[in-house]
């Protein structure tokens, strides 16, 4: 438990740790984690804290985050290459350990994986990746819709479709994306149900601007793939079904290949 005054103390360092929009988002973060651990009975003190301390170690450089995740041996060297984005959630428990040594350790693991989640994750770990997703600040196509479920479906539903999103935004921009986000793409797939999994990755593709002509069939889902003359590149190229669509296109971007190379549609045959 993190007593007011201790937390006062932390807002002061933040505040004067990180840029003005970094120091916003962070205390919207905090406001939002505390509100949906209330929703789902979460202990609400534990996620204001790794709210507003999510981003502490935004304030450094990425050559540094690079040194510190090189040293621990927090991130492949392809991933410290390409997604230095990333390495600040991982870097942070390091940092925030020696200027906070009373943080608990669950609040640091949530601080963790606030940006690739994991296969297995607590509901400490689940607010505050969706609160930083969800936060007042945010504006992208699809938040309102997250944030009117929050409380009307489970947290588990909430962080799924909140993870989906997540990964149609990286796919939908070209953006890489981390192994590990593929693998808990799966596990969650998996716990869910194909077809469930299937909707929500459509639901977000068709927020952001991609277009399904029409309902997958059962047979559909279980991974066949048509042909789509709707491509970018402007040729023919094999559309999976919409199960594996967000596993399918974030494999190619982490091979490397073209990002023109993304259907302008979703399209299901």
């Amino acid at each position: 438990m993190i007593d007011s005054a201790t937390f006062e103390e932390m807002r002061k360092q933040l505040e004067s740790r990180v840029k003005p929009s970094r120091y916003a988002h962070s205390m919207g973060v905090s406001r939002t984690a505390a509100h949906l651990a209330r929703i789902y009975g979460a202990d609400e003190n534990a996620a204001a804290v790794a709210g507003l301390l999510h981003d502490w170690d935004k304030a450094l450089s990425f050559k540094e985050l690079k040194r510190i995740a090189k040293k621990h041996g927090l991130a492949s060297k392809a991933v410290r290459k390409q997604m230095p984005g990333v390495l600040h959630a991982l870097t942070a428990p390091y940092s925030l350990r020696k200027a906070f040594p009373e943080l608990s350790d669950e609040i640091l693991h949530a601080i963790s994986l606030h940006t690739c989640g994991a296969k297995d994750m607590s509901d400490l770990d689940k607010i505050v990746f969706i609160a930083d997703l969800i936060e007042p600040g945010r504006s992208f196509s699809d938040v309102q819709s997250l944030r009117d479920a929050a409380g009307k479906v489970s947290l588990d539903e909430l962080f799924f479709m909140a993870y989906a999103s997540t990964l149609v935004y990286l796919i939908g921009a070209g953006l890489p994306v981390h192994p590990d986000s593929l693998d808990v793409w799966n596990a969650l797939v998996e716990r869910r149900g194909v077809d469930g999994a299937g909707d929500a990755v459509v639901k977000g593709a068709e927020s952001r601007g991609l277009q399904r002509t029409h309902a997958a069939s059962p047979d559909e889902a279980g991974g066949s793939s048509s042909v789509n003359t709707n491509c970018a590149c402007g040729s023919t190229c094999p559309t999976p079904s919409v199960d594996g669509l967000a596993s399918e296109l974030a494999a190619r971007i982490v091979a490397g290949r073209n990002a023109s190379h993304l259907p302008r549609k979703i399209v299901i045959e």
